[in-house]
């Protein structure tokens, strides 16, 4: 029993702790930043300037924003992007960017541009550069939050081409809708993966077929960036609802860079659409169960009393 009793005390303390424990932190404000990237050409000792928007979107907290400049890795499928030491990538702008200020508070509300340059070196690699300018905060002061402040960054991406012998290249890593459909709309999946040194913005569409070769309709992808090194998910689909029972045929065709045709790519899927097609068997066994009677229903309205005096073998009955 009292064994129990200490095991539940402690589990009461640590929920205690995990609920009230923090109640003295001040969390980090988010601070909102725009553009969220930026593309830009340039060549080698060229200067470019350019401004970012802070913004404090809190009511009633004073923030402290501190900005930095760090490299970028692509990870994942979905387009992200890891934070990695400056300087630390092949790629790295990190070195070539300066912001000023470096320090600013922002009042509540408040909002601020923050100018930043890019030098450019002389002598510089032909292909893509990318980098991230942070807006990293902490909690200056506000009503009833006491406490050391968890830090919070965000950050617009910077993607700089130099232009010359860039290496262009892509892989359709995969390209996929179900395999069966009762009805649309149908989705489609699509993975890029850049194997250049330059990103890229992939423009690609879907060609729908029927089994007559006839098309039934278009589905485009909105362009998005892929870094270098990376992977990036596409997804679009074919909005018609309505689809015919029968086999269909998608083709991935595309270009990107500049210019640079990709595809085409096949795959086929099924469609029935069974509800209806259980319908139209119910009523093909009705017609086959009533068939006899449904041929001397069409008698009767098309020969009229006549056909009322016929028997069942045929032979035909006067009356007086």
């Amino acid at each position: 029993m009292k064994k129990n009793f200490k095991k539940v005390a402690l589990l009461t303390a640590v929920l205690a702790l995990a609920i009230f424990g923090f109640a003295g932190t001040a969390f980090a404000r988010t601070v909102g930043i725009s553009p969220l990237v930026f593309e830009m050409t340039a060549e080698g000792g060229d200067v470019l300037e350019n401004h970012v928007k802070i913004l404090n979107p809190s009511e009633d907290t004073t923030v402290k924003v501190e900005m930095q400049v760090e490299d970028i890795r692509p990870t994942g499928e979905a387009g992200h992007v890891t934070v990695e030491p400056a300087d630390s990538l092949p790629y790295s702008i990190a070195q070539w960017v300066t912001v000023e200020p470096e320090e600013l508070e922002l009042e509540p509300r408040e909002e601020r541009y923050v100018k930043f340059t890019i030098e450019v070196p002389e002598i510089v690699e032909p292909g893509g550069h990318y980098g991230t300018i942070l807006a990293s905060t902490t909690a200056a002061h506000g009503p009833e939050e006491t406490g050391v402040a968890i830090r919070a960054r965000t950050g617009s991406l910077v993607l700089v081409t130099v232009p010359g012998e860039t290496k262009r290249d892509m892989e359709i890593v995969d390209f996929s809708a179900p395999g069966y459909l009762e009805k649309g709309p149908v989705p489609f999946e699509m993975m890029f993966q850049n194997l250049g040194n330059v990103h890229f913005r992939p423009t690609a569409k879907v060609t729908v077929t029927n089994w007559l070769g006839q098309e039934v309709g278009v589905a485009e992808i909105e362009p998005k960036n892929v870094l270098p090194g990376g992977q990036r998910k596409f997804t679009t689909e074919l909005p018609q609802e309505w689809l015919w029972a029968g086999r269909y045929t998608a083709t991935l065709t595309g270009s990107y860079g500049e210019n640079v045709n990709f595809g085409p790519r096949r795959i086929t899927f099924w469609a029935f659409p069974w509800k209806v097609g259980l319908a139209l068997l119910v009523v093909l066994i009705l017609i086959f169960l009533i068939r006899k009677r449904l041929k001397v229903a069409f008698k009767i309205l098309f020969q009229g009393e006549k056909a009322l005096t016929e028997s069942s073998d045929g032979s035909t009955v006067h009356s007086e």
